[in-house]
């Protein structure tokens, strides 16, 4: 059985090493949160993840998910990441998991980093594998009073989008739809990233639900989908 006190404390010293003060001032700058911040590059954090993994290749699921809950409840953002890191490499257990993981866990997000790597790793694929009984949770988050779970609600659409066998493009535009008037940045920003992943498989859709929504949509996000239709990058700067 794994030792759980003892390999989060090899975890801890291992990002108490791969610590980057100027990364760490970078993220910062960036990213508000109210964890602790080592300043850990995501290179070294797949790294360490990968020989976690090498260490402990077999393990059963129970003891992956125990480590994963007792990283997400440590007080720094490498301990969550990781989590997120950890599952990512164990796919075959997301869709296992149960809504009531999810639950928890978004709870203890207060940044965009944790947020969206929940969102498109773990919880846009746990949804994926089994959309007719999972979907409902997604306007259900988007109606949610903490931004940290509207956002959650809607970029976990982006993985879906990515592919035509998961695709959800009226129940995207109706998340659009109940999110596009409001001017929280975490909110708008999440609005042109949901719109820019849609371009890929519906263009048309996109260009003519920018058409009607311009005057409510936020300035930023109709500007930087319309240049990516165009361009096809959100900056609209060509090479």
């Amino acid at each position: 059985m794994l030792d759980i006190s003892e390999e989060r404390a090899w975890f801890l010293d291992q990002f108490e090493a791969n610590a980057d003060t100027k990364y760490q001032a970078g993220q910062q700058m960036v990213m508000k949160t109210a964890l602790h911040l080592y300043g850990v590059r995501v290179p070294d954090l797949r790294r360490l993840s990968s020989e976690w993994q090498r260490v402990h290749k077999g393990i059963s699921r129970d003891d992956l998910l125990a480590m994963v809950e007792a990283l997400w409840v440590g007080e720094s953002y490498e301990e969550r990441s990781m989590a997120i890191e950890l599952l990512g490499r164990n796919k075959r257990i997301i869709s296992d998991l149960t809504w009531d993981h999810f639950d928890r866990w978004r709870h203890l997000v207060d940044n965009w980093g944790l947020d969206d790597g929940l969102a498109t790793s773990i919880f846009g694929p746990w949804v994926a594998a089994d959309l007719p009984g999972r979907l409902s949770y997604l306007p259900a988050l988007v109606g949610d009073p903490v931004v940290w779970s509207r956002r959650l609600g809607l970029v976990a659409t982006v993985p879906l989008n990515r592919s035509a066998s998961t695709a959800q493009p009226d129940l995207t535009f109706m998340l659009i739809d109940r999110l596009k008037a409001e001017r929280h940045p975490m909110i708008t920003k999440a609005v042109s990233w949901a719109l820019r992943t849609l371009i890929k498989l519906y263009p048309d859709r996109v260009a003519a639900y920018l058409d009607d929504n311009q005057d409510v949509l936020p300035s930023h996000a109709v500007r930087e989908v319309r240049n990516k239709l165009e361009t096809g990058l959100k900056s609209g700067k060509t090479p």
